[in-house]
């Protein structure tokens, strides 16, 4: 194997391993929270099925199959779309919204994956705001290219950072109150 995919294999585990124990907590894989998370980006408004694997980048079978291991476990719910049997709505349960907004607030809302990234990307300086957008800026790139490259399919990155290019980022994020 190629010293770069081992890297990048390597790299895809490691950052699995972070969150692993939590999600499993919350009864939830990396892979759920990544549809579920799309499926309530969507707010009050069902997403439909066709929507999903196409916006993930995955084949309908596995999303299929998620959605139906969702359903049994009272995380969404699906029904078919009148008119059309081939086409199903989904949208969160109580449930389920719960468990995604916990999942959201644990790893992006108290900034423990941006801490990650920070002290990955820029190790001696993670605190400069400016630097670890720009790092992070290249980081994205890289990993669009790479993905371009080996014809990935999936049309959304899910979890932006939330930084405007016309906007400059502030000094005070959540990364300083980690240290103050």
């Amino acid at each position: 194997m190629h010293p770069v995919f081992f890297g990048l294999k390597r790299a895809y585990y490691a950052s699995l391993g972070l969150t692993r124990r939590t999600l499993r907590k919350m009864g939830l894989t990396a892979a759920r929270m990544d549809l579920l998370y799309l499926i309530h980006q969507k707010g009050k408004y069902p997403s439909v099925q066709c929507d999903l694997w196409r916006t993930l980048g995955v084949c309908p079978s596995v999303v299929s199959r998620m959605l139906k291991r969702l359903e049994a476990i009272g995380y969404v719910r699906r029904e078919v779309v009148p008119g059309n049997t081939r086409h199903r709505y989904v949208e969160l349960t109580t449930k389920g919204r719960a468990t995604i907004l916990r999942a959201i607030r644990q790893f992006i809302g108290w900034g423990y994956a941006e801490l990650v990234l920070r002290s990955v990307l820029e190790p001696h300086r993670w605190q400069s705001e400016w630097l670890v957008h720009v790092a992070i800026g290249q980081f994205q790139q890289y990993l669009l290219l790479i993905c371009e490259g080996f014809g990935d399919r999936a049309g959304l990155w899910l979890y932006p950072d939330g930084i405007d290019e016309m906007n400059p980022p502030q000094p005070t994020t959540l990364a300083h109150r980690w240290v103050s």
